[in-house]
C-alpha cells in the first residue's frame, strides 16, 4: 500500500508530536513545582516561631539563635551524651525555646558552665541566660532575675553503705565532699558549721574524690546523686532530703524583654505538659523520689 503522507507530511507529523511531548513534560514540571513550592511552605509553617510565646530580645532574634550556659557534667539534667551532644532535661527545656523563639530547636548555641562560673558569664554577656541547675535563692536574686521554677529538688547525704553516718546531724566534725557555690554547700553553713568541707567546681572531680576515700561523704543534688547510686551500689542515700531549692533560669537584671520571652516560653510547655515529656525521656525514676513531683503540670 503506498504511503499517502509522504516525507513532507511525516516530517511535520513527527515535530507536531515532539512539540506536544515537550508541552507535557514542561506542565508536569510546573505541577512538580509548584508542589513542592506548596510542601515547602508547608514545611515553613510548620517551623514557624511560636505565637503564643513572646518574641525575645530584638538583638537576639536577628542573631538567629539562642546562647545559653548549661551544664555538661550534670545527668540527668545537663550532660554530653555517648555522641558528645548535650543532651537532659535542661537541653530539652532549652531546645524548646529556640523552637518557639525561631521555629528550630536546634538554634542554640550551649556554653558549658559550672556553679563557680556561670553568673559572671551571665554578667559580662557571654550567655543570654543561665540553663544550669541554678537553685532560687536570696542572695542570688540580688545578682540576676530568675524566671519562673520548671524544676524542684533538694540536697541528700551520700555514704559508703557501712558507714556510721544515718542522718544529717551525723556530719558534724566529718569531711564532706559539696560542690563549691551550692545550695548543698551553704545548707551546711548554716545547720552544720563544724563539718569539713571540701568544696569542688565539678561533680565528675566530686565523685572521684569521694571515690578516691577522700572524705567521709558527699552532700549533693537529690536527682544527681541518686542516678550516681545506681551504678555505684557500694554507696547510698541516708537521712533526710534538704534544702529544697526551686529550680529557675537565671536572667541579667534590667533585661525585661528576654525575661518576658522566658518566662512565657515555661508557662506555654507548662500547658502542652512538656516538662511530662522530658521527666519521662530522662528522669523515669530517682530512687525513692517522685520525679512527677518535682515538675509544674497543668
Amino acid at each position: 500500500m503506498r504511503n499517502l503522507m509522504g516525507k513532507s507530511g511525516m516530517s511535520k507529523w513527527m515535530l507536531m508530536v515532539s512539540m506536544a511531548v515537550m508541552v507535557f513534560a514542561a506542565g508536569c514540571g510546573n505541577q512538580a513545582k509548584e508542589s513542592g513550592k506548596a510542601a515547602t511552605s508547608g514545611n515553613a509553617a510548620a517551623a514557624a516561631p511560636s505565637a503564643d510565646v513572646p518574641a525575645p530580645p530584638a538583638a537576639v532574634k536577628e542573631r538567629g539563635k539562642l546562647v545559653v550556659g548549661v551544664k555538661n557534667d550534670y545527668p540527668p539534667l545537663g550532660y554530653l551524651d555517648e555522641n558528645g551532644k548535650n543532651a537532659g532535661y535542661e537541653i530539652g527545656v532549652v531546645k524548646k525555646m529556640a523552637e518557639y523563639a525561631f521555629g528550630d530547636a536546634n538554634a542554640v548555641e550551649f556554653v558549658p558552665v559550672n556553679a563557680t562560673n556561670r553568673i559572671p558569664y551571665l554578667d559580662s554577656n557571654k550567655i543570654d541566660f543561665i540553663a544550669a541547675t541554678l537553685g532560687v535563692t536570696e542572695e542570688r536574686k540580688k545578682q540576676l532575675d530568675f524566671s519562673t521554677n520548671f524544676f524542684d529538688g533538694g540536697v541528700v547525704t551520700v555514704v559508703k553503705k557501712d558507714s556510721s553516718i544515718k542522718t544529717i546531724p551525723d556530719l558534724a566534725g566529718k569531711t564532706v565532699i559539696v560542690i563549691k557555690g551550692s545550695t548543698g554547700s551553704t545548707y551546711l553553713d548554716e545547720n552544720v558549721p563544724t563539718a569539713k568541707q571540701i568544696k569542688i567546681e565539678s561533680n565528675a572531680d566530686a565523685f572521684r574524690a569521694l571515690k578516691d576515700g577522700r572524705a567521709d561523704a558527699m552532700f549533693h543534688d537529690a536527682v544527681l546523686m541518686s542516678e550516681f547510686v545506681k551504678t555505684s551500689t557500694d554507696y547510698t542515700i541516708v537521712g533526710d532530703q534538704v534544702a529544697f531549692a526551686p529550680m529557675a533560669l537565671g536572667v541579667r537584671k534590667g533585661e525585661p524583654e528576654m525575661l518576658n520571652f522566658v518566662n512565657g516560653a515555661l508557662e506555654q510547655m507548662r500547658k502542652e505538659d512538656y516538662f511530662k515529656t522530658l521527666i519521662e525521656e530522662y528522669l523515669p525514676q530517682a530512687g525513692d523520689l517522685d520525679p512527677m513531683q518535682m515538675i509544674p503540670r497543668p
